[in-house]
């Protein structure tokens, strides 16, 4: 059965995003317009443990529209979109939740749930070494956790700095100490500047058309149609061109799509269907 995401972290995660964004929410058109993202996001989740799932998606995107985000949301919103049978937005939705919530074992499992019932099996290809172990690195730690690390690392070098400004006769110990955190914090520092700016990161999407044709070149012509791939296949996007996408599937091959027959995982808001 699929996992439901804790109540309490999808509100203080709702609720948090809804602090720190200025200007509030707009009234919904679907649920109270006087109501907060929390109230809005437990309205989804009684909704869909009502068996009303096309409500509670309706509820998770009126929530995203209003410009909050979470995890949690799209986790939820993943399961809305599964029940409903839209396997291309609850793999997408899954895949945004994942950026949020890397380590989080629902996310994980359901993700790969959905993964498994897509029509195209795909095998990936070995990725090299190096890439695998940066990016291991990269995703190690949770954001708050490499924050909090770069912050106090720089509070600890800066303290003992002004010590031994302060005081000469302190010997070298704050000066080493404040070498050794300094460079501690520059290497979570970077590691958290590539994580948030996606530094070496390809981007990805996600083919939400029931089936598509990948061309040889971005043109309609049949004749140049390489193969097919169905929804919930993903992508990455490697060029542009007008109305058209180079894509790259994970086993290598390569070809041109439609744009509008998939949706980028870094986009904020997915498509309501139906």
């Amino acid at each position: 059965m699929i996992a439901e995401a804790g109540r309490w972290k999808g509100i203080v995660a709702v609720v948090a995003l809804a602090l720190a964004t200025s200007g509030g929410a707009t009234a919904l058109q679907k649920t109270d317009a006087g109501a907060e993202p929390g109230d809005r996001f437990q309205e989804g989740n009684r909704l869909y443990q009502a068996g009303d799932f096309e409500g509670a998606r309706d509820a998770y995107l009126a929530i995203l529209e209003d410009g909050f985000e979470s995890g949690a949301l799209q986790y939820n919103l993943g399961n809305a979109y599964f029940k409903l049978g839209d396997l291309g937005h609850a793999i997408l939705s899954y895949e945004r939740a994942r950026r949020a919530l890397p380590h989080d074992e629902s996310v994980r499992s359901n993700l790969a749930l959905a993964r498994s019932l897509t029509v195209d099996k795909i095998t990936p290809l070995p990725g090299f070494w190096v890439t695998r172990v940066a990016r291991w690195w990269v995703e190690l730690l949770p954001r708050t956790l490499l924050i909090s690390i770069v912050a106090i690392g720089y509070l600890v070098a800066a303290l003992c700095l002004f010590l031994r400004i302060i005081d000469p006769g302190a010997g070298p110990w704050p000066v080493r100490l404040a070498l050794t955190t300094g460079a501690i914090t520059l290497v979570f520092a970077l590691t958290l500047t590539v994580r948030e700016l996606g530094l070496g990161r390809s981007e990805r999407g996600v083919i939400l058309a029931t089936e598509a044709a990948v061309q040889s070149a971005p043109s309609e012509d049949a004749s140049l149609q390489l193969f097919t791939v169905h929804e919930g296949t993903l992508v990455s996007i490697d060029r542009r061109a007008e109305g058209w996408l180079e894509v790259v599937l994970e086993d290598g091959k390569v070809g041109w799509i439609r744009s509008d027959a998939l949706e980028p995982i870094e986009e904020a808001l997915p498509a309501a269907s139906g």
